[in-house]
């Protein structure tokens, strides 16, 4: 076989898959809403929900976005903040907002355990015995919720057997081209291609941006204590609880979060970062994400230097670009500034690097900590954590 035949095959055989996934992913989105719109009542719409938030820093917009869960349109309701460090300039922010919000049920707890790998794990530990409601909500710093969230998502815990509801990510607010590449690949990726594959396989991708946990399920699991050192903990923790006998279930309604101002250094760590977890966690399936990704593919044809080849590859990018677009516009609600138009294909040829250099990184750097990857995602500090200066107590 030629090489000529082998690029052209890669470059149909990967819009093929994108186009599938695509009518999955779009199709289940609409055929959901239309069922939404029709929805009686049920009797999860009165359900006590608490929303476990940990915190770290000040991120960008974080005061907007710590304001709509302020002003979720549920009871009963709890939010529970807390951050390793007791002077985090994150706590501050949240007491301004319970003293404009008296009537809300607020906890807010400082201090972590040192000792355990994962940071944001530490501080869910320190946050989990003050929650009060069955259903809890692990929800991280740049999420920002509809005013309705809770009653377009608790209808899925209706089923009794239902143990976990996660979510589909969109990202938002993009002001700068890392950032742009950054919402247009999470919404991808955690939205739109989380979904088809759902559709097509079965496969649950929960991503802890919007992952609802029955108490229950949590407790039979033993909290967070079987995830404290991976990094993918989310994924993780939806695998426990599956194991443990209840069942997984995907929200319609996708959660949004809000990134406006990354920089180059920050996009490539993160994506590094991920993608370092995911062929570690599930080398299986690692190589599948290259054939949802065909702009790539479609380079060698323009460099061949015959028409019909370059015209084959244009059509192939301009297809993907409006198929992508079109999902993200239904996704995320708002459409993406044309300026941005040529990200993506900068963000496919980006990510494709990103996918084989993750290959050979051994570290990463998170919330100012260095860690080496171990087996199955596993996080192994180099070095130790800074010791908060106060132990585990709660404010309300």
């Amino acid at each position: 076989m030629s090489g000529t035949t082998i690029a052209v095959a890669a470059c149909i055989a990967s819009l093929a898959a994108y186009a599938v996934a695509w009518c999955l992913a779009v199709g289940s989105t609409l055929l959901a809403r239309r069922a939404g719109r029709r929805r009686p009542p049920t009797e999860t719409d009165g359900i006590g929900v608490s929303i476990l938030k940990p915190l770290c820093g000040s991120d960008e917009e974080l005061e907007q976005n710590l304001l709509s869960f302020f002003r979720l349109e549920h009871e009963p309701l709890q939010l529970v903040f807390g951050a390793a460090d007791p002077f985090d300039p994150a706590i501050a922010l949240v007491r301004r907002l319970a003293r404009r919000f008296p009537d809300r049920d607020v906890a807010i707890v400082l201090g972590a355990d040192a000792g355990i790998p994962n940071p944001k794990i530490a501080v869910m530990e320190s946050l989990l015995p003050h929650a009060r409601h069955d259903v809890i909500l692990l929800s991280d710093s740049n999420v920002r919720l509809r005013g309705d969230e809770i009653a377009r998502v608790a209808p899925e815990f209706a089923d009794q057997h239902v143990g976990m509801v996660y979510q589909p990510v969109v990202a938002v607010g993009e002001r700068t081209v890392p950032a742009a590449i950054e919402n247009l690949h999470y919404t991808e990726y955690a939205a739109f291609l989380t979904i088809g594959v759902r559709v097509l396989a079965g496969q649950h991708t929960v991503n802890a941006k919007g992952q609802w946990v029955r108490r229950a399920a949590l407790a039979d699991v033993d909290g967070f204590a079987q995830v404290r050192d991976r990094g993918a903990d989310d994924y993780e923790l939806s695998r426990l609880v599956q194991a443990a006998g209840w069942k997984l279930a995907a929200a319609q309604t996708p959660v949004r979060v809000v990134q406006r101002d990354w920089s180059w250094t920050s996009l490539t760590h993160r994506n590094l970062r991920h993608a370092g977890l995911r062929w570690r966690i599930c080398p299986w399936a690692y190589p599948l994400e290259l054939l949802f990704n065909p702009v790539p593919w479609s380079l060698p044809l323009l460099a061949m230097g015959r028409g019909d080849l370059a015209a084959l590859a244009v059509a192939a990018i301009v297809a993907k670009m409006l198929l992508e677009l079109s999902a993200a516009r239904l996704l995320r609600g708002v459409p993406l500034p044309l300026r941005f138009l040529p990200v993506i294909p900068l963000k496919d040829c980006y990510i494709f690097g990103c996918w084989f250099l993750a290959l050979f990184v051994r570290e990463a750097n998170w919330r100012g900590r260095r860690y080496r990857f171990g087996p199955d995602g596993r996080l192994e500090p180099l070095e130790p954590a800074v010791a908060p200066a106060t132990g585990y107590r709660a404010a309300a």
